[in-house]
């Protein structure tokens, strides 16, 4: 494991903290109704914190997807080309 993606694991974690904590402090300070509130203070700092972490997130799945289209290219390149026969004669 490379120390970027450790790095970004731990910058997005520390996102997800900060957005939840805010998200909570902001919606804990309006005036919902109870049944109302009680359901947004639940899934909206959640969502938020996940927005948080996606920039930090991002581009760690795109270094693998990266890598896993590089060896399926390396694989469907190497099954294009015909088998080489060791009995037929050179060019």
């Amino acid at each position: 494991m490379k120390a970027s993606s450790i790095v970004l694991g731990i910058l997005a974690l520390v996102a997800a903290a900060i957005g939840y904590a805010v998200s909570y402090a902001i919606l804990s300070a309006l005036s919902l109704p109870d049944g109302l509130a009680q359901i947004v203070i639940l899934f909206v700092p959640v969502f938020v914190a996940g927005l948080c972490m996606i920039p930090f997130v991002a581009p760690l799945l795109d270094r693998a997807a990266k890598r896993d289209l590089e060896a399926y290219r390396r694989q469907s390149a190497a099954t294009d080309q015909p088998p080489v026969d060791p009995d037929a004669p050179g060019d």
